[in-house]
């Protein structure tokens, strides 16, 4: 089973797939937690400085208990397989987190954000294609040629839509032109009852 490869837009599924291939790997629980938690503290022993004071200082291996050992190697594990399955230009972005848990913490801001961005510019796009209409006096090549865009981004987008934008061009654009004479239509006739009346009281 392949580590998942997160793609910008995709973070909530990726991360339950991240999340459950970890759970079917050997101490997959231990390195959820790990993640998501935090590792446990690792004792501490105090040591002397040349100045005589003590200070607390970072724990010596061969004083580390055995289950000491295991979760930082499990702490590094799960870091190992989180940073494979980011590409290089995110991870670039989150490198200078220490441990994994602020790695994971600062993937999750940057995702999400990035999502919230991504909801709105879909958002955009999917109102433009619905409201889509030809422009006054403009040829209708440029009218397929701008149709055409709107339908590639909105596939970037995950949208599925024709690929063949003639007839419904053809069709935006009678519908255009049919609610424009509905209008002139309209306002003409009006002018015409007040012409007759006109002629009426002439007479």
């Amino acid at each position: 089973m392949r580590i998942p490869l997160l793609y910008r837009g995709e973070y909530s599924q990726w991360r339950k797939r991240f999340l459950n291939y970890l759970e079917v790997q050997t101490d997959g629980e231990s390195m959820i937690h790990s993640i998501t938690h935090g590792e446990q503290p690792l004792s501490v022993v105090a040591q002397v400085s040349l100045a005589g004071t003590i200070q607390n200082a970072p724990p010596i291996p061969k004083l580390w208990t055995v289950e000491e050992k295991k979760t930082l190697k499990i702490d590094r594990l799960a870091r190992s397989l989180l940073i494979q399955g980011l590409p290089n230009d995110i991870y670039s972005l989150i490198d200078s987190n220490d441990t994994t848990k602020d790695l994971w913490d600062a993937l999750e801001r940057q995702m999400r954000g990035f999502e919230y961005g991504e909801q709105d510019r879909k958002a955009a796009i999917l109102y433009k294609y619905e409201t889509f209409k030809a422009t006054e006096g403009e040829q209708f090549l440029d009218t397929c040629l701008r149709y055409l865009q709107v339908i590639n981004d909105l596939k970037k987008c995950g949208y599925k839509k024709d690929n063949y934008p003639l007839a419904l061009v053809a069709e935006k654009i009678k519908v255009t032109k049919r609610k424009e004479k509905v209008v002139v239509q309209s306002e003409s006739k009006g002018s015409d009852d007040d012409d007759i009346n006109d002629l009426k009281k002439i007479n």
